[in-house]
């Protein structure tokens, strides 16, 4: 694709990679030509900034002439906001598709493996191949032209979320005997259930697997492993950082604040049913918010990384609405409700604009991070807890399963104390997770040097 047409994010990664080649990055190599990125979700905009980021961070390994294909669970929506870039309908909609009302998807799944596995087998395989309908023919080819398939970072292996369509991936790219890399997550705990076994099976057999904390790291190994396929690196997202940031201190003096929040629908709740656990959640953003305006005359945006997108099934900006519902009508109208669809370089760019956010969305934190913007997270995931205490704002996080007001403002006063005294710091430890996302590609290279012949290049 010629510069000339991509879109601004592109632009944005694309001299983003030239920088940093210029610089002294890693030697290009051109071996690998055409990469997957698997399991998708590019209506949420935090994935769309995991996708995005992991495109530059291997396209700067691996050369500009490679071509990316990416598999989306609603490719002909995500294709509409990233036209930019290849995007294809996920394998398990294929599979489920094709069963319809007539068989169970898992008789579908097993023929298609079986499809896969017999490939080259004379007269068996071929016939088999050939009572696939095309849709997953063309997919089955595509994952079999791939030099490597790429299961997207973010957080989708663990127990609240179904594990079907990302095994069937997993064990799609084994049949082929493609390298699957599973790019930065967290993942884990993994219950004791049927899909457990599988699970073990597909992540050990994967060529690497990037987590982005130790507590994911420990629970692949209790799965059984190896731990010279794991690797620790930051989220892809913080490739989205410019080289050499400095951010801003919090709170600013001799002026009104400007505050982002960021909310979700969490129905995910412990140890209280979803209704109770949210309407605490919502009672304590807006006694914060309330606070901010009343006290301290700040202006509060409601902005997110999900919004904006009606064909995504939740769109953050319903969440604030049920927020600001609960201020008082005095101080309402100093509470907006962003309900913009952003990219993520454009959500960064919206980001600066504030001097604190106060993130729910995980990737609402690390934009803002990337935006030089103080954060203060809302913890729904221990991905969250486990990225701030490596930043030393551990005590600052709430943990939204023991959410309530009073927890919320002091978790605000412990953030301003943070980020008065130590925000150098802090965007230090931004900076180093930049450099980590982008070694995410040198570790690729590396396991694929480690793994595979050079006959095979």
């Amino acid at each position: 694709m010629e510069t000339a047409r991509l879109s601004a994010p592109d632009l944005h990664l694309t001299r983003a990679f030239e920088a940093r080649t210029r610089t002294g990055g890693p030697p290009l190599n051109r071996r690998i030509s055409k990469i997957l990125i698997t399991n998708a979700v590019a209506l949420n905009g935090g994935d769309a900034a995991i996708l995005q980021s992991t495109i530059a961070i291997l396209r700067e390994r691996f050369g500009e002439g490679v071509r990316f294909e990416v598999y989306d669970m609603a490719a002909a929506a995500s294709g509409r906001y990233y036209p930019q870039i290849n995007i294809k309908q996920d394998i398990y909609s294929h599979v489920r598709d094709w069963a319809g009302a007539r068989i169970r998807p898992a008789a579908a799944a097993l023929f298609l493996l079986a499809a896969a596995w017999l490939r080259h087998v004379p007269l068996i395989g071929k016939t088999m191949h050939g009572l696939l309908p095309p849709g997953l023919r063309r997919t089955l080819a595509d994952y079999d032209e791939a030099d490597i398939v790429v299961s997207s970072g973010g957080t989708y292996l663990v127990p609240h979320y179904s594990l079907a369509g990302k095994l069937l991936d997993f064990l799609v790219t084994e049949a082929l005997g493609k390298p699957l890399v599973l790019f930065t997550q967290s993942l884990g705990p993994f219950p004791p259930v049927r899909e457990r076994v599988l699970l073990r099976h597909a992540l050990r057999k994967a060529m690497l697997i990037l987590v982005r904390d130790e507590r994911s790291r420990r629970h692949l190994a209790e799965l059984g492993v190896a731990s010279d396929r794991v690797r620790i690196c930051a989220d892809a997202a913080f490739a989205l950082a410019p080289a050499g940031l400095r951010g801003r201190s919090f709170p600013p003096a001799h002026r009104p604040w400007n505050i982002a929040i960021s909310v979700r629908d969490w129905p995910h709740f412990k140890d209280s049913a979803s209704d109770t656990g949210m309407e605490r959640y919502f009672a304590s953003v807006a006694r914060l918010a309330a606070d901010l305006i009343g006290q301290h005359g700040a202006m509060v945006t409601f902005i997110s990384t999900c919004q904006g997108a009606p064909e995504y099934w939740t769109d953050d900006a319903r969440t604030a609405d049920e927020i600001v519902k609960r201020l008082p009508s005095a101080i309402r109208p100093h509470a907006l409700v962003d309900r913009h669809f952003r990219r993520p370089v454009e959500m960064i760019a919206r980001l600066k604009e504030f001097d604190l956010t106060i993130a729910t969305r995980m990737h609402a934190a690390i934009l803002s991070l990337c935006a030089g913007t103080p954060v203060l997270p809302i913890s729904y995931e221990f991905k969250t807890t486990e990225l701030f205490r490596r930043f030393g704002l551990g005590d600052a996080v709430i943990e939204i399963e023991h959410i309530d007001p009073g927890r919320v403002l002091d978790a605000f006063d412990k953030a301003c104390v943070f980020w008065t005294e130590h925000s150098g710091d802090a965007w230090a430890i931004v900076r180093e997770h930049r450099k980590s996302a982008f070694e995410a590609g040198d570790l690729v290279q590396h396991m694929l040097d480690r793994d595979l012949p050079q006959a095979t290049y």
